[in-house]
């Protein structure tokens, strides 16, 4: 296979992977059922955007579940202004098996409202940090699942954003100061700036008010570039327009915003982590316990290169960046 098709085939899955898909709407190829069909259901509380998992469901569906037939959901659908903690609260009051929690935050707020109940963290970033486990390898408590974003991750894309812009000195890092993890997550990007020899300069976003005033003063600054930490990715189509209108080069946590238009991204490939956080819930479903079971870390990274945006911007990607991408947008 050449490299070109095997770029467009990651393309594809990342594409499919962002669109809405609901909870139980599409069938899936039917797989050796390994869950027995004659047992009580198991109930499944799940606190998670309702598009951000569908590598998750159809893991769940490869390893034998079937909402209805073994498997009852209990979904809270989270979004920017939903109410986590009574959330938490009503699933751990429905007495559900296993808590699915997408990031951190949804993690803490399951965390708080039960110390009984396993809780698998989908999409997590620095958990050990975050204070949510002890360690990795044992994560203690009743939380375990996937360290999705690392420390190490943030200080390595900015090593890429310096290989892919060679020029860039003075760079713009987005970054909501007011989140625990994205104070972590700037921290590791500053060290690794300062061994770059770059000046990285934040600028907070707290909220939607303060993106307007943040836009207006990184224009009148004209840094080479942007850093966007992964606490302010509800502001990533704004962000990534952004980008655009000032022509700036932009590094990005996440696979979709080179599919929306941005430069640049890095980050964790999804269906490998949703596969291992399935393979998780069901071992829990089967008995083991939590204590037992370590955080999984990444083993596949994507990294996201839209040609397009940068001809628009003037720029001319090295070739040797070029062929480690994983994902191209020509």
């Amino acid at each position: 296979m050449t490299a070109a098709p095997r770029r467009r085939m990651v393309f594809g899955a990342i594409a499919s992977a962002c669109a809405p898909w609901p909870l139980a709407g599409r069938a899936a190829p039917r797989a050796k059922t390994k869950v027995d069909p004659n047992k009580k259901l198991h109930r499944l509380g799940v606190l998670c955007f309702g598009e951000s998992i569908s590598y998750f469901w159809d893991q769940l569906r490869a390893l034998g579940y079937e909402e209805h037939r073994n498997l009852e959901i209990v979904f809270k659908d989270v979004d920017a202004t939903a109410d986590l903690a009574g959330m938490a609260a009503a699933l751990a009051a429905a007495d559900v098996d296993v808590i699915v929690a997408c990031g951190n935050a949804a993690a803490i707020a399951a965390m708080r409202a039960t110390s009984r109940t396993p809780i698998v963290l989908l999409y997590g970033a620095a958990p050990v940090e975050a204070g949510i486990v002890a360690s990795l390898a044992r994560p203690g408590g009743n939380v375990t699942g996937s360290a999705a974003i690392s420390t190490e991750l943030a200080g390595k894309s900015v090593e890429i954003f310096r290989s892919a812009v060679p020029a860039l000195q003075r760079v713009a890092a987005i970054v909501n100061l007011d989140d625990p993890v994205g104070r972590i997550l700037h921290a590791t990007s500053e060290r690794a700036a300062r061994e770059l020899g770059l000046t990285l300069t934040a600028w907070p976003v707290a909220d939607d008010a303060a993106l307007a005033k943040t836009f207006a003063a990184i224009a009148r600054a004209r840094p080479d570039g942007l850093l966007v930490n992964l606490s302010v990715v509800p502001h990533l189509e704004q962000i990534i327009d952004f980008a655009a209108r000032e022509r700036l080069p932009a590094m990005y946590p996440v696979a979709p915003a080179v599919v929306k238009g941005g430069l640049l991204s890095y980050s964790p490939h999804w269906l490998p982590q949703s596969k291992r956080n399935a393979e998780i819930v069901d071992r829990i479903l089967h008995g083991a316990l939590v204590r037992d079971i370590p955080m999984q870390q990444p083993v596949d990274y994507v990294l996201g290169v839209n040609l397009k945006t940068a001809r628009a911007m003037g720029l001319a990607i090295p070739p040797p960046l070029l062929l480690r991408a994983t994902l191209v947008i020509e």
